[in-house]
């Protein structure tokens, strides 16, 4: 069961509610966002462009730009390589179109998720020498490709890294590969002050400068590709990353880039595009093609000038995300079979090698299985050569540095503290499983998930005034949680199963006399749940024979406007 915390202050939110004219309850949610003077507020809720750190404040920017112009000038072919996910091909987007913008001549390469793997490897500075190359400009990878960029030295090419993946260390010593420039926030020599943002942030941030150095701008081209790459690769929604994504979606809604416009047409929005529309819509389709194709493909339709073309290679993306899901709900399936069937579920960390799942949503499902079970999950798939993995983790266990730990069982690895791709020889699964488990300091009270509630509510307060107030706290994403509101022995006096596999729930909620609607995409987790082991399973069966029997219930939601009905709904998050 999850431990439900709520953070106490004293606040005084009639002063916050007057200055910005708005809710108390919204002032008293800012206040628990950490933002405690108007400075901290002011930045939060108008996230001005202008608040941006200058980007020659980050190492190594300045001289990457100053080489890049040479090259430029020379006429000499620079070649960019990205990775398959959201965030790599956004990067590789940037980094393109801004050459392209520059003059520059550029060509792109974006590593095949099975045949190449994740990063720059030594064949491809080869290759790129062969076809004419002689600059290699990496983003979203290259802070551990030692091997590939002393490869591409003796070659005698330029590399220009640019990434922003945790920094390889040894006995405390980092380990930073032969390039030219090391553009990456988070390596020790690197001053910039906002150290959390994505490969396309600092994509975005490099092209910024150049054309800033020219005094030309690029917000309207580039912002909204920066934009979708921050949401999809979980970085905090906060500083910098909120500055990018808020002014990026304003600029997204009005793109008249062909590509993407044609995968925001397919998808039929009817509402402004938000964050979650950026990670859990749009971002899907990008990275389906890197996990069940080529991530090429993605490239393409961005880059397609043809409205016909477009909107072609855009409906593929989105079949392709279909297939996607599908495998993830499969797989997905399968692992919560071994785990509920074997000893791995007294494990701290989970590591389930599923034989018969595709590699690129191992990641997803590794995602899920986290959810479910609160635990550190590494999820396993054959490969060319041994066993591939992705694994997802809790806040509080820094999955990159595990596996640092048990490196001498992995042919390679990279990630962070919440995520983390990996790779290693079949024979050596069972002793990861028990390295990580051993060498883990995880106690008992870190396996209980802890979900931070805003307020208890009445909710007769939940009006559609305030649900478009908490509206200015988007962009959603990591870190910066929806609000979450909780209500004390509410009433359920109706329930309604609806969705492909009865997982969603409309629900009718009474307090006092009044009745509510509300919603639970996860019923079998959270209201099902809750009743069964409040009332017995008898209860739920007299709801869903809607015999009239009421029950009284916990939940935390958030409050949404239907879109269908109008009116204010309740989005119920867990229940208890």
């Amino acid at each position: 069961m999850k431990r439900w915390m709520q953070k106490t202050y004293r606040i005084d939110t009639a002063k916050i509610a007057a200055r910005y004219k708005i809710s108390e309850i919204l002032a008293e949610v800012l206040v628990k966002r950490g933002l405690f003077d108007w400075t901290a507020m002011d930045q939060y809720l108008f996230a001005d462009m202008e608040s941006l750190h200058d980007p020659a404040e980050m190492k190594d920017l300045e001289k990457t730009a100053r080489l890049l112009e040479e090259k430029i000038a020379n006429r000499e072919n620079i070649m960019i390589i990205g990775d398959y996910d959201v965030d790599g091909v956004m990067s590789t987007y940037i980094l393109y179109r801004g050459m392209q913008m520059l003059g520059g001549k550029a060509g792109f390469r974006i590593p095949h998720r099975v045949k190449d793997g994740y990063g720059i490897r030594d064949y491809m500075a080869q290759e790129a020498y062969e076809e004419g190359y002689t600059t290699i400009l990496t983003c979203d990878n290259g802070i551990s490709a030692v091997d590939a960029i002393r490869k591409a030295k003796e070659l005698g090419m330029t590399v220009l890294l640019t990434d922003h993946h945790e920094v390889p260390c040894i006995d405390g010593k980092e380990v930073l590969p032969p390039a030219d420039t090391i553009i990456d926030p988070k390596q020790k020599e690197c001053s910039y002050p906002f150290k959390e943002l994505c490969g396309a942030g600092i994509a975005y941030k490099l092209i910024t400068y150049m054309m800033q150095q020219r005094g030309k701008k690029c917000e309207q081209e580039l912002l909204p590709y920066a934009a979708i790459a921050t949401v999809c690769d979980v970085v905090p929604l906060l500083g910098e990353n909120r500055i990018l994504v808020k002014n990026g979606l304003k600029y997204l809604e009005h793109t008249k880039d062909i590509g993407l416009k044609a995968l925001l047409d397919i998808q039929q929005f009817q509402h402004r595009i938000t964050s979650t529309d950026l990670g859990f819509r749009i971002g899907p389709c990008i990275n389906a093609a890197g996990r069940l194709s080529d991530a090429k493909k993605a490239m393409d339709l961005l880059i397609e000038e043809e409205p016909k073309k477009a909107q072609k290679k855009a409906l593929e993306l989105l079949e392709l995300n279909q297939i996607r899901k599908d495998y993830t709900a499969m797989a997905t399936r399968r692992a919560e079979e071994i785990i509920e069937t074997s000893d791995i579920k007294n494990d701290k960390i989970y590591v389930v090698s599923l034989e018969d799942c595709h590699e690129s949503v191992a990641g997803i499902v590794a995602g899920r299985i986290r959810e479910k079970y609160y635990r550190p999950t590494l999820i396993l798939t054959k490969a060319q050569k041994g066993l591939k993995g992705s694994g997802r983790s809790i806040p509080e266990y820094h999955m990159q540095q595990g596996l640092l730990a048990s490196r001498e069982f992995l042919t390679e690895f990279g990630g962070h503290a919440l995520a983390a791709g990996f790779s290693l020889p079949e024979e050596n699964l069972d002793a990861l499983r028990k390295d990580l488990n051993q060498k883990c300091t995880l106690q008992e009270e870190d396996l209980i998930e802890k979900v931070y509630l805003d307020k208890d509510v009445m909710l007769e307060d939940m009006t559609e005034d305030l649900v478009k107030q908490l509206d200015w706290m988007e962009p959603f994403g990591q870190n910066n949680p929806k609000a979450v509101f909780s209500k004390r022995e509410v009433v359920v006096s109706a329930v309604a199963l609806c969705g492909n596999e009865n997982q969603i729930a409309r629900i009718r909620f009474k307090e006092g006399i009044r009745t509510y609607q509300g919603v639970d995409f996860r019923c079998e987790l959270h209201l099902a749940k809750a009743i069964r082991e409040r009332y017995g399973e008898a209860a739920w069966e007299s709801l869903m024979q809607k015999d009239g029997q009421e029950y009284a219930i916990d939940i935390l939601f958030y409050p949404t406007i239907n879109e269908r009905f109008g009116g204010v709904q309740f989005e119920v998050l867990d229940c208890r």
